[in-house]
C-alpha cells in the first residue's frame, strides 16, 4: 500500500502558545484523549524546535511557509523577522506592530501576507492545483477559501476574542464554530468553491490558548480548561470526517507557533531615555527620535538612527563605532544597555555584513561577576547552502553555554555547520539552533540594530516605545521552555507510526506535501519527517 495514494488532503492546526512538556504531560494523563488518538496512530515529536524569536509571528510563517526570515534565493524569503519591526527601506521608515492599528489606521496584522514577500510560497500555493481553506488564520496567502470570509469579519472576531469580558463563552463559542466551518468545506465543497473537490489543504488556527495562557497563565484552570475544549472540538472534526469518509484519506497535523514561561518580575526603564539623549521615532505621532524599541518583553530589539545620510528622514542602520559615541551624549550604548535591570544577553551585527557573509557578536554578562564574556556567529551562502559558525573569544568564554554539553560541544570546532547539524547538536538544550536561526534574522533588512534579552528574569512589555502591560506570562526568550512545541501528525490509518525524536517547525510543511506527492518550494529549508 503507497501512502503517497491514500491521504489526499492535509489539514494543518496550529494550536498558539503550547509548551512541549505541558502539552504531553496532558496527553498522559488522559486530560486530551483525542490529541492522544491522534498521537498513537501517526507520527510525534516531543521535541520540535520553534523559530527566532519565540513570537507568534514570525514563527507562523515559518510553519506556514516551511522557511525562515532572512532566508535568501536571489531575494529575501519570509520577511517578516519579528511581531514589531522597523521598516527602514521607506523614506521616512514606517513601524510595524501586527496587533495593533497602524499609521493608515488598519490593523497591520493584514500586511503579513505582504511582508513575506514574493520569494516564498504558502503552503496553499506549493499545493498547487485544488481547493484550499484557511479558518482564523491570517497567513492565508493562495487560500481559495477564508473564513471569516471578509477582512472586517475576521477583524471583529480576533477583537471580540481578544476583547470580551466574558472571554471564555466566547473563545470556546470561536473553537467551536472554527471546527465546524472547516468540516462544512469537506460536507458540500461546491459552497465555498468552484469545483466539487473537498480542500486539498487547510489550515486550522486556535489563537484562543494564546489569549488565555496570557491572562491567567499557563498553570490556571481556564488555560487548561481552553486545552481540554480545544481537545474536544479536534474530536468533534475527527468524527465529522469519519463519517463524511474523509478521515482515512486526511493527515491532520497539530503543532504549535512557541512555548511559554513566566518572568520573575516587571522591569522600569526610568528616566534611561532621557538621560542617555534617546528619544523615541514615532512616524504616526510626527515625532523626531533618534531611536525605536521595537518589542521587549523579555527579549528587546533596539532600532538605532545613523548619522551617514543627508537626509534627516532616512534612517540608515548605524556602525558599531557610531554605537559606542551615540547621540547628543556621545554614549556607549553597547554598554549602556547592560546597565538597565535584568539583561543579560546581546547580540549586533558587524560592519559591512552582506545577504551572504557576515559575523553576529555575542555577549553574555555574568550573574556574579559582572564580567561581559563573548562569543561570535559567522554565516556564509544562502538559501539550503547556508552555513554558520560559532566561535567563543576564550575556552570558557561561551554564551549559549554549549561547551559543557558532551554532544553540542563538538562544533565548537572552528567550522561551518548546517540548520540540521545544529538541530543534531542542539535541540535538547537552551537555545536551540541559534547560530542558524540568530543569523538568519540578522540577515533580514527589517533587522534590529541590537537584540537584547533578560532571558525571563525581568519583563519590560514595551511596543514601539510604550507599555502595554503588566503581564508576566510571555514566550519569547531562547530557554527549552519558550522553545519547544509538540508535533502530531495523525488522521489516516495509512500515516507511519513513529516518534521523532527531534525536528523543526519547517519541517511540517514538506512532510504534509510529500504525503501529497508535491514538490516544496526552493525557499523550503525543512525537510520532509516521512
Amino acid at each position: 500500500m503507497n501512502l503517497m495514494n491514500q491521504i489526499k488532503n492535509v489539514i494543518f492546526c496550529i494550536i498558539d502558545d503550547i509548551r512541549s512538556d505541558q502539552f504531553f504531560n496532558l496527553i498522559e494523563d488522559g486530560s486530551l484523549p483525542n490529541l492522544k488518538r491522534l498521537m498513537n496512530e501517526g507520527i510525534y515529536s516531543k521535541n520540535c524546535i520553534t523559530d527566532f524569536p519565540s513570537l507568534t509571528f514570525p514563527t507562523q510563517v515559518s510553519m506556514m511557509t516551511g522557511t525562515y526570515t532572512g532566508n535568501y534565493l536571489e531575494e529575501l524569503c519570509h520577511g517578516v523577522p519579528s511581531f514589531h519591526w522597523m521598516e527602514r527601506n521607506e523614506v521616512p521608515p514606517f513601524l510595524r506592530s501586527y496587533n495593533s492599528i497602524g499609521s493608515d489606521e488598519r490593523i497591520q496584522i493584514y500586511k503579513l501576507n505582504d511582508d513575506l514577500g514574493k520569494n516564498c510560497k504558502t503552503l496553499f500555493e506549493m499545493v498547487g492545483e485544488g481547493n484550499t481553506a484557511s479558518i482564523s488564520q491570517f497567513i492565508s496567502r493562495g487560500a481559495s477559501y477564508l473564513y471569516p470570509e471578509r477582512k472586517t469579519k475576521l477583524i471583529l472576531y480576533y477583537l471580540l476574542i481578544k476583547h470580551s469580558h466574558n472571554i471564555n463563552k466566547y473563545i470556546m463559542k470561536a473553537n467551536l464554530i472554527a471546527v465546524k466551518k472547516l468540516l462544512k468545506t469537506f460536507e458540500n465543497p461546491k459552497k465555498f468553491f468552484d469545483t466539487k473537490e473537498a480542500p486539498i489543504a487547510s489550515n486550522l488556527l486556535f489563537v484562543s490558548s494564546d489569549i488565555m495562557m496570557h491572562l491567567y497563565g499557563f498553570d490556571s484552570e481556564m488555560y487548561k480548561l481552553n486545552l481540554f475544549h480545544i481537545d474536544k472540538v479536534l474530536g468533534i472534526l475527527l468524527e465529522g470526517l469519519e463519517k463524511l469518509g474523509y478521515l482515512e484519506e486526511t493527515a491532520i497535523a497539530i503543532s504549535s507557533d512557541h512555548g511559554n514561561y513566566k518572568a520573575k518580575s516587571l522591569g522600569d526603564f526610568g528616566g534611561f531615555f532621557n538621560e542617555n539623549g534617546l528619544k523615541h521615532y514615532h512616524p504616526r505621532k510626527n515625532i523626531k527620535g533618534n531611536m525605536n524599541l521595537g518589542g521587549f518583553n523579555s527579549v528587546g530589539f533596539f532600532n538605532f538612527k545613523s548619522n551617514s545620510n543627508a537626509n534627516e528622514l532616512y534612517w540608515n542602520h548605524p556602525t558599531i563605532s557610531e554605537m559606542e559615541n551615540y547621540g547628543p551624549n556621545q554614549i556607549n550604548v553597547l554598554e549602556k544597555l547592560f546597565t538597565l535591570n535584568g539583561i543579560r544577553l546581546m547580540y549586533y551585527c558587524d560592519d559591512g555584513n552582506t545577504s551572504k557573509k557576515g559575523k553576529i557578536h555575542l555577549k553574555r554578562k555574568d550573574q556574579n561577576t559582572g564580567k561581559i564574556i563573548k562569543s561570535s556567529i559567522e554565516y556564509t551562502g544562502n538559501g539550503k547552502e547556508f552555513k554558520t559558525k560559532y566561535s567563543t573569544e576564550a575556552v570558557d568564554d561561551d554564551v549559549f553555554n554549549y561547551i559543557n554539553d558532551e554532544i553540542a560541544s563538538k562544533l565548537l570546532d572552528n567550522k561551518f555547520h548546517t540548520l540540521n547539524e545544529w538541530l543534531d547538536a542542539t535541540s535538547h538544550i537552551d537555545y536551540p539552533l541559534y547560530p542558524d536561526l540568530l543569523s538568519r534574522n540578522f540577515k533580514n533588512p527589517r533587522r534590529a540594530d541590537i537584540i537584547v534579552s533578560t532571558c525571563g528574569d525581568v519583563a519590560y512589555n514595551i511596543k514601539h516605545g510604550k507599555k502595554e502591560n503588566k503581564n508576566l506570562y510571555l514566550h519569547d526568550i531562547g530557554l527549552k521552555k519558550s522553545t519547544v512545541v509538540p508535533l502530531i501528525i495523525g488522521g489516516s490509518k495509512n500515516i507511519p507510526k513513529k516518534e521523532v525524536s527531534y525536528c523543526k517547525i519547517t519541517d511540517i510543511v514538506p512532510t504534509l506535501l510529500e504525503m501529497l506527492e508535491k514538490k516544496p518550494h526552493p525557499s523550503v529549508v525543512g525537510e520532509s519527517l516521512i
